[in-house]
């Protein structure tokens, strides 16, 4: 199993999943729950994986991939936009 922790520095909202968008413009389409918040980490099977916000305040980027590797812990880290 491989540990991925989405951060957020707009506090803890839910974490989805789904397939890559055809642009960094787009949202994921589709999404899916994972259970999880931001700010903790994620216990997944080891795979490609891409991660968007479920969340009405505006964040940066839309999405993200990470590649979840057995023993090695992933970060990736979202940004809420405006004040």
């Amino acid at each position: 199993m491989a540990i991925v922790r989405v951060r957020f520095d707009g506090g803890n909202v839910p974490v989805v999943r789904g397939a890559i968008p055809p642009n960094a413009d787009m949202p994921i389409s589709n999404p899916t729950q994972t259970g999880f918040t931001t700010n903790q980490g994620i216990i997944v099977a080891e795979d490609e994986y891409c991660f968007g916000l479920d969340t009405s305040m505006p964040y940066t980027p839309l999405w993200q991939t990470v590649q979840a590797v057995d023993g090695v812990p992933a970060v990736i880290t979202f940004r809420k936009k405006g004040p």
